[in-house]
């Protein structure tokens, strides 16, 4: 969630810092847009970290006292649309607050919201919808499948 509205931004200020660079231009400017592809890049990350800790955690003291998967998508759903203004707030400090990049992250809050809700019940094991998240096995509380005896 974290990464997807950032790390564009981030490549497009270090490919500027490398035409300015390269053009001979000004290497303020060069250094300048550097500085916001380094913010932008480690930001998105340290969100995304801090991010997927609260969304995860959160899901997990929900599982333990809601049972439905909708319940889980929707508390998958508030937890990714509270947690996401981290991402918009390192896109605001990465870019001076510029307005295209702003608009564009802010126009990707009910995305990414999306996303998380999708995924929650697969987050905290309820479903395997999802086969990238799990490793082969039965899910928590199904039985495995029985072995049928070689003749």
């Amino acid at each position: 969630m974290a990464c997807v509205p950032g790390i564009p931004w981030a490549a497009l200020a270090l490919g500027v810092a490398l035409v300015e660079f390269l053009r001979g231009g000004d290497t303020e400017l060069a250094a300048r847009d550097v500085r916001y592809g380094v913010l932008l890049t480690g930001g998105s990350l340290l969100a995304g970290v801090l991010m997927g800790l609260i969304l995860a955690g959160g899901l997990v003291l929900a599982s333990r006292v809601v049972t439905r998967p909708w319940a889980l998508t929707l508390t998958g759903a508030v937890l990714g649309a509270l947690v996401f203004p981290a991402e918009f707030l390192v896109v605001a400090i990465g870019t001076d607050g510029a307005v295209a990049q702003l608009g564009t992250t802010f126009l990707a809050w009910p995305f990414m919201t999306a996303v998380a809700a999708a995924h929650s019940t697969d987050i905290v094991g309820r479903t395997r919808r999802r086969t990238w998240l799990w490793a082969s096995g039965p899910a928590p509380g199904e039985r495995p499948s029985p072995v049928s005896g070689s003749a």
